[in-house]
C-alpha cells in the first residue's frame, strides 16, 4: 500500500516540475507580496500594476499556504546559493535548477498534491480498497489539475471529506470552516452540512460547533485587517469570477448557448432556480446519504449555475468514489465523468498539445455531445439516489 501512495506522489512531483498554468503566477505574487509587506491590507492592494497579476480572490487559508511555500522556496534558493559559494564541491546545477521557470511554481503546488494524497488516504481508510484509492492517485482528472495546472481544488475537498467523516463534532466544524476559508465554492455545501451535522450530533452540539466555526472564520481575517463577511462576499465570492453565462465549463449553458462570452444577466435567475430545485429535491429525502447527496449537489451546481469554471466538477468525483464503494454499478459513470472532466480541463489549456485531441475538442458540436452524455449521467445518478432502497 505504501508503494501505491509513493508512486502517486512521485508521479505528481515529476509532473509539477514540467509545466504550470498562468494562474500560478497569482499564487507566487500573493505569497511574495505578503512576505514583503505583511498580510494586512492585501485584499485592497493593487496587484495588476505591481505584478501584472490579480488581487487576491481566495480566502485566507490559501494566502497563508502560498506565503509558506514562497518562503520555503526563498529559503531553499538562498541556502543553495550560500552553500554553493562556501563549498566548492557543492553541485552548482542545483542553483541553476532552482532558477528554472518551472521550479518556483512547483513549490506552490505542494498543497494540492498533499491534498490529493490525503484524499486517497481517506478513501482507503474508510473503504479499505486499494483500487478506490488508485482512482484518486492515478486519475488524470486529479493530477492534471493539481500537479500540472497548479490549481487547489483538492484542498477544500480534503477538508470537506474530513468534515463528513469524523465523529468528533468540533473537529468536523473546524474542518468544514477550513473548507470555506480555502475556496468560496464550498458555500454550496452549507445546507447539506447543516442538515448532516444536526442529524448526527443534535441541536446542542450544532449550536456550540456553529459558534466555534464562526469564531474561526472571523479570526482568520484578523491578520488581513479586512472585514470578514464583507470581504468574503464582495471581494472573494463576487470578485472571483466573470459575469459570463459559462466560464469555460462544459455544462447545460455550454450545451444551449455555446462557450461564447455571453453576459449572464438574463440567465442567472434561471440558473439559481434550477439549482435550487435540484437542491430541494436532494435534501428533501427522508433518508439522506451524505456522499451521494454531495455528489449530486456538486453536479447540479456545475451543470446548472452560471459563471461556472471547468475546475468545479472535481469534488463530485471525490464524493462519487465513496458512493461507488457501496455500488460498483456506478463505475462506468465515474470513468466517463473523470474523462469528461479531464477533457474540459484540457480544452482550456491544450497541454500537452496532441493534434488529434485538439481536433476532436475544437468543434462545439463534439463538446455538446460530451456534455449531453454527462448530463444524462447526472440525471441517472439522481434517479439512482431517489430510487435506492
Amino acid at each position: 500500500m505504501i508503494l501505491l501512495f509513493l508512486a502517486g506522489l512521485i508521479l505528481r512531483i515529476f509532473l509539477s516540475l514540467q509545466i504550470y498554468s498562468g494562474d500560478v503566477n497569482n499564487h507566487v505574487s500573493w505569497g511574495r507580496d505578503i512576505l514583503k509587506f505583511g498580510p494586512a491590507g492585501v485584499y485592497q492592494r493593487e496587484f495588476m500594476s505591481r505584478y501584472g497579476t490579480l488581487t487576491p480572490t481566495y480566502p485566507p487559508v490559501p494566502l497563508l499556504l502560498f506565503t509558506l511555500s514562497q518562503g520555503a522556496f526563498n529559503w531553499v534558493s538562498r541556502t543553495a546559493w550560500d552553500t554553493n559559494l562556501k563549498y566548492p564541491l557543492f553541485p552548482s546545477q542545483i542553483v541553476w535548477w532552482l532558477q528554472d521557470q518551472d521550479t518556483q511554481p512547483a513549490f506552490h503546488k505542494i498543497w494540492a498534491i498533499a491534498a490529493d494524497i490525503g484524499i486517497a488516504w481517506l478513501v482507503y481508510t474508510v473503504t479499505k480498497k486499494r483500487w478506490l484509492a488508485a482512482l484518486v492517485l492515478f486519475n488524470p482528472a486529479f493530477f492534471y489539475n493539481s500537479a500540472s495546472w497548479g490549481q487547489i481544488e483538492s484542498v477544500p475537498v480534503f477538508f470537506l471529506v474530513a468534515a463528513f467523516l469524523t465523529r468528533r463534532p468540533f473537529l468536523s466544524a473546524v474542518s468544514f470552516t477550513l473548507a470555506l476559508l480555502t475556496k468560496q465554492s464550498s458555500i454550496i455545501f452549507i445546507p447539506l452540512y447543516t442538515l448532516f451535522f444536526y442529524r448526527r450530533f443534535g441541536m446542542t452540539q450544532s449550536i456550540k460547533s456553529a459558534v466555534v466555526g464562526l469564531a474561526i472564520f472571523l479570526l482568520a481575517f484578523l491578520p488581513f485587517a479586512a472585514p470578514p463577511l464583507a470581504t468574503y462576499w464582495h471581494i472573494i465570492q463576487t470578485g472571483s469570477g466573470s459575469d459570463y453565462v459559462v466560464d469555460h465549463a462544459f455544462n447545460f449553458w455550454a450545451l444551449t448557448t455555446g462557450l461564447g462570452k455571453i453576459p449572464d444577466a438574463n440567465y442567472r435567475v434561471w440558473g439559481y432556480s434550477l439549482f435550487g430545485a435540484c437542491l430541494f429535491f436532494i435534501l428533501s429525502r427522508k433518508s439522506i446519504s451524505v456522499f451521494p447527496a454531495a455528489t449530486l449537489i456538486v453536479m447540479a451546481a456545475f451543470f446548472l449555475l452560471t459563471r461556472m469554471h471547468e475546475r468545479y466538477l472535481l469534488p463530485a468525483l471525490v464524493f462519487l468514489i465513496f458512493w461507488l464503494a457501496r455500488d460498483r454499478r456506478l463505475l462506468p459513470v465515474f470513468i466517463y465523468l473523470s474523462l469528461f472532466h479531464w477533457l474540459n480541463l484540457y480544452h482550456n489549456w491544450w497541454y500537452p498539445r496532441w493534434p488529434a485531441l485538439v481536433a476532436l475538442l475544437t468543434p462545439i458540436f463534439n463538446i455538446q455531445i460530451l456534455t449531453l452524455v454527462a448530463l444524462l449521467a447526472f440525471i441517472w445518478l439522481l434517479w439512482r439516489y431517489y430510487a435506492r432502497d
